[in-house]
């Protein structure tokens, strides 16, 4: 029975391999990755908004009574039950706890609810560890994720784990975040504040109420993120509403008729081994209207890492420079040329514009052409995908597609198949994810086409 769930959790992991890399493919771009707290509670065990709001009320002298008392007050609402607690933290910051808190906090032109939001930013600070002393394991699997190299990273989470794990990356927070050029790479969006402005993270009915208001400009301002990408949503649950009130906002905009947006993929945990049978995708309501995504199940993130790493050419670049590469070249088109403040070599924009080469070498970036990136898979990776025992049974697919059009995609280098040297005589075999999708079309017997 464990060798038949083996079998089949490695065929689930090899599918959705396979489509994540499809994926990135289609679009040719790097993704966007949407994190929340079920990623920091995995490398240091951070809480999420109700466990925070916990934590805080057992440093006040009323203690864990009084949570449980304004959870059945509440509903268990998060946001109004941070409203109490603020209330609390207040009149105990005016009493007993003032040595707990700054100085300057004590005057009328600091809101009441800054004295909450400094106890809830100081424990994250004082939680988040380093990347170097998480769990060695965990360390592996940050190690893949920093190696994604993602366009930019939404997340709702407060703390600043992310920016050690994304080297160079910046935290845009705030009412930043509306005045920002999205055109730009390397950012980590804040979108409910972080640890390092304890005034713009949403902790109260207040805040959530200016944040609901405000969603729909953030939304806007990062559709461009969501069309453009690939969007990978990790460490949120089923039906999270902070998921919902963005991708509602998205989807009007993106979804097809069914309602699937169909470039985003949710990544599930799931402890249980995977089956083949586990949904492709997943179903939200909101005002009515039902929208989809694609879903993904795991029990650990390496292998999906892995995956979303595969097209990265970016493992050496620091998005700092990437970053003022593009406010550069955004000023010149929208400032200096429009107004006359610099000389425009017309030959030299022209030169740009028509020769895809030029740019790189004007900026001083050398164009690479590497076969192990087009095509990375050995032949016995492409068996594996295939889902087949034994490539023999892959070269009889070739034989199959030169019989039928008298062409071998093994005789040229070609966009499938291409001959890669591994020593002064050696050469082997190397192919594409369009090989793979070739190859899968002629086992299953459907209509192909060869483009070489």
């Amino acid at each position: 029975m464990s060798d038949t769930l083996s079998k089949s959790e490695s065929s689930y992991k090899r599918n959705a391999d396979t489509a994540i890399r499809d994926l990135l493919l289609e679009f040719e771009c790097q993704p966007i990755l949407f994190i929340g707290s079920g990623i920091s509670r995995r490398y240091f065990g951070a809480p999420n908004w109700n466990e925070l709001l916990q934590v805080i009320f057992a440093m006040l002298p009323s203690g864990m009574g009084r949570f449980e008392y304004f959870r059945q007050k509440f509903d268990s609402d998060p946001a109004r039950i941070g409203t109490a607690l603020s209330d609390e933290v207040f009149e105990w910051a005016w009493s007993d706890g003032k040595s707990e808190f700054p100085e300057e906090f004590f005057t009328s032109s600091v809101g009441k609810d800054t004295f909450v939001k400094y106890l809830a930013c100081k424990h994250l600070e004082e939680l988040t560890p380093t990347v170097t002393s998480v769990d060695k394991e965990l360390k592996n699997e940050l190690s893949a994720l920093a190696a994604v190299k993602p366009h930019a990273i939404i997340t709702t989470n407060y703390d600043l784990f992310l920016e050690q794990i994304f080297d160079g990356y910046e935290p845009i927070t705030g009412q930043t975040i509306l005045r920002y050029n999205t055109n730009s790479f390397g950012e980590i969006f804040h979108i409910h504040g972080d640890v390092s402005e304890p005034s713009t993270i949403v902790l109260t009915e207040a805040d959530y109420n200016e944040w609901s208001e405000k969603k729909k400009y953030v939304s806007a301002k990062l559709l461009t993120y969501f069309a453009e990408h690939p969007v990978f949503i990790f460490g949120y649950s089923l039906g999270d509403p902070n998921v919902k009130a963005i991708m509602r906002d998205i989807g009007e905009l993106v979804a097809d008729e069914d309602g699937l947006i169909p470039n985003v993929y949710q990544i599930f945990w799931q402890s249980e081994p995977l089956v083949k049978q586990l949904p492709e995708q997943v179903a939200f309501s909101v005002d009515d209207r039902e929208y989809r995504t694609r879903a993904i199940y795991t029990n650990e993130f390496s292998w999906i890492f892995e995956a979303l790493k595969s097209k990265s050419a970016l493992t050496s670049v620091n998005p700092k420079l990437i970053r003022a590469l593009a406010a550069r070249t955004m000023k010149l088109i929208r400032e200096d040329i429009p107004s006359g403040v610099v000389s425009v070599n017309y030959d030299t924009l022209e030169r740009v514009a028509g020769e895809s080469d030029y740019l790189p070498t004007l900026l001083g970036i050398a164009s690479v052409s590497n076969p192990n990136q087009s095509h990375p898979l050995t032949t016995t990776q492409m068996t594996q995908r295939l889902e087949l025992s034994h490539w023999v049974h892959a070269y009889k697919l070739v034989s199959k597609i030169k019989e039928e059009t008298g062409v071998d995609i093994r005789a040229s280098d070609n966009q499938y198949c291409c001959q890669i040297r591994t020593g002064r005589k050696s050469t082997t075999k190397k192919w594409s994810f369009q090989g793979v999708d070739l190859l899968r079309k002629v086992k299953d017997g459907l209509e192909y086409e060869i483009d070489l």
